[in-house]
């Protein structure tokens, strides 16, 4: 366990008050339906292994050995969830995510050479343009005006997905995937109370309409879109052509154009919006920590200046990195994995049933009291690579672990890191009064109702005025 920073004074942002004990029914259902963060019990953030006796029967599983056997030792025996996948699947069908063993190791071969460091600097300069966009509206808007970070960021990550892995080609679907976003996610977790019960998707239930629209929209948008490169052919270097050009090694076949929608549109999904989320606390976290946000002005200008942020600089912004990853520990984008326990078995001395679903809390491992000291501060000094003491790579885990961790990983922390130095280079963030964020899982991580701050402008002649 790291020693505490005892050097940055203590900030302890806005986090989910646990159940005392696991929930039954129908207190989890209620639960979920509300915010399933507050579904994790008590006994996740302190013990490796937690029954839920349900129904629907649970274990939590918290402990970093039990999470290597889940995740690495034992993974084509504990396939991804199928509780997660029927969630996903109207939207995401069989993508990369969804799918196990050979189909998913030729989708994800067909994908992976695409985020190759030396293919992902290439975008460098498309990112570090939108980041400056956003500054650029923030500026037109006049210094001190509240803007929706949330909305603002988000914005922003969908200019560079679609102008990256997917070469502009989703620029017409734009506003209506920013704009109808909430469609989906309020309905997200009474589609998940529907999944758990195996109820089908048609049947009405609260947010439902408005869900299903809009996984229609989306589908069909990239549905045209496929379409209309089959009918141009599939040129280039971006993911689409990629997928296009995919051929299984083993049985020579390639993508259909449904399976061709479903993996644009979850790329096209997780590629922007997780990343957009840990902007989205970042910026909320540095707008509480003056001391924080002071290092980051002096670090940026000693490694940057005024340059525009480009692929010499990232290396070298280690104190931007680090309230990055503190801002993933506190608010990981995927706040949960699940895996289906198949098998009686034993997990760290606790005896689990088969058909029980296995979850995997990251909010709660990346808060566990053996792990983190004072595990609800913000401290990005727990992530300095000079510290003797470092989280292992089961304690702290924002992109998974094991051979399905997120593909994007390194184009996330690429994309943040260059978007989080040229916002804080720019601007100061504050709270309007009386706003504290409340967070809440909706498949993603994010704040209840969004993340209003003050944006004010720095002088453009200074990169610090700290």
């Amino acid at each position: 366990m790291p020693p505490p920073n005892t050097d940055t004074p203590g900030f302890y942002p806005p986090h989910v008050t646990p159940a005392p004990n696991p929930l039954r029914f129908p207190f989890n259902v209620q639960t979920l339906i509300r915010n399933n963060l507050e579904l994790i019990p008590e006994q996740a953030y302190r013990e490796p292994v937690v029954n839920a006796p349900g129904p629907p029967r649970m274990v939590f599983i918290s402990g970093s050995e039990q999470i290597k056997a889940l995740l690495l030792d034992s993974g084509d025996k504990m396939p991804k969830g199928h509780l997660q996948k029927e969630v996903l699947r109207p939207l995401f069908g069989n993508a990369l995510h969804a799918v196990e063993g050979r189909e998913w190791r030729w989708q994800r071969g067909a994908a992976a050479p695409l985020f190759r460091h030396r293919d992902l600097i290439h975008y460098v300069p498309v990112i570090a343009e939108a980041a400056e966009a956003a500054v650029e509206n923030w500026r037109k808007a006049g210094s001190g005006s509240v803007h929706r970070i949330d909305k603002d960021v988000i914005h922003a990550t969908y200019q560079v997905i679609s102008r990256t892995v997917l070469a502009g080609d989703v620029d017409a679907l734009s506003d209506m995937i920013e704009e109808k976003r909430p469609d989906y996610f309020n309905g997200v977790n009474w589609w998940a109370i529907y999944c758990m019960f195996h109820l089908p998707h048609w049947l009405p239930r609260p947010g439902g309409r408005k869900m299903r629209a809009q996984e229609t929209r989306i589908r069909n948008g990239i549905y045209r879109l496929v379409k209309e490169r089959r009918r141009h052919g599939a040129d280039g270097d971006d993911l689409l052509a990629r997928f296009m050009n995919a051929q299984d090694p083993e049985s020579g076949r390639q993508m259909s154009d449904e399976l061709l929608v479903d993996n644009i549109v979850s790329f096209l999904i997780s590629g922007f919006d997780t990343t957009a989320l840990t902007l989205t606390w970042a910026l909320y976290l540095i707008s509480q920590s003056p001391e924080w946000e002071a290092r980051m002005c002096e670090e940026i200008e000693q490694v940057a200046g005024s340059d525009p942020i480009a692929v010499e600089h990232v290396e070298k912004l280690a104190v931007v990195k680090q309230v990055l990853n503190e801002a993933l520990r506190l608010y990981p984008a995927a706040p949960i994995i699940i895996r289906d326990i198949e098998q009686d078995m034993d997990l760290g001395g606790v005896a689990v049933k088969a058909s029980t679903i296995g979850l995997i809390p990251i909010y709660a491992v990346h808060r566990h009291q053996e792990y983190w000291e004072d595990p609800n501060r913000f401290d990005p000094g727990r992530f300095d690579e000079h510290r003797d003491s470092k989280p292992s790579r089961y304690q702290f885990l924002p992109f998974g672990v094991g051979p399905r961790i997120c593909i994007g990983a390194a184009f996330a922390m690429l994309e943040a890191t260059i978007m989080l130095a040229t916002f804080v280079r720019a601007a100061r963030f504050s709270t309007p009064p009386g706003f504290t964020p409340e967070p809440m899982a909706q498949m993603f991580l994010m704040p209840k109702g969004g993340m209003p701050l003050e944006v004010t402008l720095r002088d453009r002649d200074r990169t610090s005025d700290g």
